[in-house]
């Protein structure tokens, strides 16, 4: 007898439903019933394999970069403490040139140059570099000279400025020719300096053998905006230019310098060529240290908020203006690094937020073991370790920690700060105190060209 096969639109009884209504199965519709399962099977595989994808890399971007932020900033703060502790009497004290560039800075030259004048360093110069002031710096300086010997006056005349200098690169290159101590010592004229700031940095350098010695301010803040963003260019400054290896002999071409207090030896700083060697370079202090370590020399940060004292800018527009500028200076105008801290703020600061909203949805609809728990206890972790490091920063700065907690708004303005670097690098164009000049970056594409 031939066996029947059953054919694929058969149907089939189904039990308990009465035939007579037509209720039957077809063999195909179960076919299409296993195949739709067992794709949903693999969608659901992939959502798991996704989501721990997702999750490990939140975890490495949010977390993980600021406990990597945390190991470097350790790190980096064990190696500036390059001071000798005691500070030991020196047998010989040599001379010292304490120079001070200065434009317009009437209101605040007088405070500086007093706290040099009171240095306990014996054997000791002050040479201060009028550059094209239009107040009436020239006359407190002239003022001052007079009642006492030690203080030199260069005045810069106002088409003083020869063509391809920054300047004030250029006043400091006119104060060391004319220089006599042995070690030289640059300030900014919004600085001052504690009795022992020289003295400190000389025998430094002389105990250690280093041959350029810098020390990082206490930034004294004066309105809201100096004290919320300062602090912060700082964390932004010392990562973008990896201030922990600055000090670091196997990393030669990291180096950096505080252009507010840069103590160094004349014979070695004629050596390498001086300021006419970086005369077209923005950031005067930074490409100095470069400059030394290129050519075999020691120069050295350290920390020295007991020694200067500097306030930055007294309002918003002071902050636009100097952090943009300050950003890419060191970058001699690219914006390479600026467009990477941009990124950091976008992907491991700013990503707590839909980390926060993702562990929410999840703890409603589940997936795998992470769950929401695992994206809030994340996000959580992200936070606290996010806002110690910065309070961290805040208090070792010299400043209120308290603006730490102002991050959310505080990086939206870091991100604004960072797309004008940006737009100045890209026009080529950098104005400051009066004067337009062309970054080395836009400069160097127009001689290629």
């Amino acid at each position: 007898r031939q066996r029947r096969r059953p054919r694929h639109d058969r149907h089939v009884p189904v039990p308990g439903i009465p035939t007579s209504r037509c209720a039957t199965i077809h063999f195909s519709d179960r076919r299409a019933r296993l195949t739709s399962h067992g794709k949903t099977a693999r969608i659901a595989a992939v959502d798991h394999l996704g989501e721990w994808v997702l999750a490990i890399l939140y975890l490495l971007l949010g977390p993980g970069a600021w406990a990597l932020y945390w190991f470097g900033m350790i790190i980096g703060r064990a190696r500036m403490r390059i001071r000798p502790d005691p500070l030991p009497t020196l047998d010989r004290c040599p001379r010292a040139s304490v120079i001070i560039p200065c434009k317009d800075e009437a209101a605040h030259i007088s405070t500086c140059v007093a706290s040099v004048l009171a240095q306990d360093w014996p054997a000791l110069e002050l040479i201060v570099i009028n550059d094209r002031s239009t107040d009436r710096t020239g006359e407190v300086l002239d003022r001052i000279a007079a009642q006492d010997a030690r203080v030199r006056i260069i005045h810069v005349p106002p088409d003083g400025l020869p063509p391809g200098w920054w300047g004030k690169t250029h006043a400091m290159h006119l104060g060391s020719k004319v220089a006599t101590g042995e070690w030289m010592v640059f300030i900014d004229s919004d600085c001052v300096l504690a009795p022992p700031a020289v003295r400190t940095g000389i025998t430094t350098g002389i105990v250690r053998e280093f041959d350029l010695v810098s020390f990082t301010p206490k930034f004294v803040s004066t309105s809201f905006w100096d004290q919320m963003i300062t602090p912060l260019g700082g964390v932004a400054t010392s990562a973008m230019y990896q201030l922990m290896f600055a000090n670091s002999a196997m990393v030669p071409k990291v180096a950096f310098a505080c252009g507010q207090y840069m103590a160094v030896r004349r014979d070695v700083f004629n050596e390498v060529g001086g300021w006419e060697a970086i005369h077209h370079l923005p950031a005067d202090d930074v490409e100095i240290a470069r400059l030394f370590k290129r050519s075999g020399k020691r120069p050295r940060i350290g920390w020295g908020m007991d020694l200067v004292t500097t306030t930055m800018y007294a309002d918003f527009r002071g902050v636009w203006r100097g952090w943009s500028r300050n950003f890419i200076a060191a970058a001699r105008g690219g914006c390479g690094r600026v467009l990477w801290a941009a990124a950091f703020l976008l992907f491991c600061v700013w990503s707590i937020y839909p980390a926060v909203a993702w562990g929410i949805y999840r703890q409603n609809h589940p997936i795998n073991a992470f769950g929401g728990i695992g994206w809030l206890v994340s996000a959580g972790a992200h936070a606290v370790l996010m806002t110690a490091g910065l309070w961290s920063a805040y208090r070792w700065g010299g400043n209120n920690p308290l603006y730490a907690l102002l991050w959310p708004f505080s990086t939206v303005v870091l991100l604004a700060i960072f797309c004008r670097s940006v737009y100045m690098s890209l026009t080529g164009r950098m104005d400051w105190r009066g004067v337009s000049y062309t970054l080395p970056s836009a400069a160097a594409k127009a001689s290629n060209s």
